[in-house]
Order: structure tokens, then C-alpha cells, then sequence
């Protein structure tokens, strides 16, 4: 009977810490007036206002200290990165430079992070180029490809962004086996 009971404890604790977070409650009192928008229009005028696929490394903005501050610590601005996210005064390199600030949210938030930008990209608030940096697993998702719960967010997503051998290869765990050299 006490295995029964520390099974179903165990459990209850793996479901409560892999499924996803309910960031709903970031659409009503979240702006885009807080220190993550402001650093995000500053590095974007300091690169003057290049594409984000014009940059020699897409990813740079984890590497200024500013970025390496909320990248450490995202959970702190991961309401006012949706409200930028689905703003249409930010640009699209705005938007992947704010999605990679990301990367790091632990996975629970993670994977409320993918169903709400599933939801922005429904409605055509982010494009096709922010999706994939969201879908492809980067950062802490990267070892997460194991778990159901974010199994399935992919394959809700990723077939219409990505070409079916990267999916196979993310989804078999090739992916996460060749990453380290891959970088972000």
C-alpha cells in the first residue's frame, strides 16, 4: 500500500511540473511598457533596425549583458514578451529576438509559451519565421523532446513549419543528440 501511495504521489508531482502553465492571465494585465520591450527596441536601433535574417548571428542578443539578464531569468518577463509578441507596432526581428530571449523558461512555462504563440500565429499576429523559433527546440525544450506533453505541441506545429526529416530527426532524438554542436 505504500508503494501504491508514493507511485501516485509521484505521479501527481510529474504531471503538476510537466504540464503546461497557464499563461492566460498574462493577455489582461501585461504591457509592453516594462524592460524587456525597452531593451528589445534599443538592440533592435543599435543594429539599425536590420533584419533579423540579415544578422551574421540571428541569437546575438543572448550574448549583451542586458539579454544575458532576462534570458537568465525569464519567467520574470514572459507576460510582457507575449504582449510584445502579439503587438503589431513590433517588427518580426523584434519578435524573434524576444522569443529567443525565451529559450530558458522552465518547461511547464515553456509549453504555455508554444500554446500561446500556436493561438498568436492562428491569428496571424506572428508569422511563420517567429513559429519556428519557437517550435524548434532550443534552450530548455531542447531536452524536453522525450515528453509527451511537448511531443504533442510539436507535432501540432511543426509539420507546417519545418521539412519532415527535421521532424523525424527532433522527434527520434537525433536532434538533441547532435545539438551541443549545433548551437542555438
Amino acid at each position: 500500500m505504500k508503494r501504491l501511495i508514493w507511485i501516485l504521489l509521484a505521479l501527481i508531482v510529474a504531471w503538476r511540473l510537466w504540464s503546461p502553465a497557464d499563461l492566460s492571465t498574462c493577455t489582461s494585465g501585461a504591457s509592453t511598457a516594462g524592460p524587456l520591450t525597452a531593451f528589445i527596441r534599443d538592440y533592435f536601433e543599435r543594429n539599425g533596425r536590420v533584419d533579423w535574417r540579415e544578422l551574421d548571428d540571428r541569437f546575438d542578443v543572448l550574448s549583451t549583458p542586458e539579454g544575458q539578464k532576462i534570458a537568465g531569468q525569464p519567467q520574470a518577463y514572459v507576460c510582457e514578451a507575449l504582449q510584445l509578441l502579439q503587438s503589431s507596432a513590433f517588427s518580426e526581428s523584434e519578435k524573434i529576438f524576444t522569443t529567443a530571449l525565451m529559450f530558458r523558461l522552465p518547461i511547464s512555462q515553456y509549453m504555455g509559451f508554444m500554446d500561446r504563440s500556436h493561438q498568436l500565429y492562428s491569428e496571424h499576429r506572428i508569422g511563420p519565421e517567429v513559429m519556428k523559433v519557437v517550435v524548434l527546440p532550443r534552450g530548455t525544450a531542447i531536452n524536453y523532446w522525450w515528453l509527451p506533453a511537448w511531443r504533442q505541441r510539436f507535432t501540432r506545429d511543426a509539420p507546417d513549419l519545418l521539412d519532415e526529416s527535421l521532424n523525424r530527426h527532433v522527434l527520434t532524438g537525433g536532434y538533441w543528440f547532435d545539438y551541443p554542436g549545433a548551437g542555438f
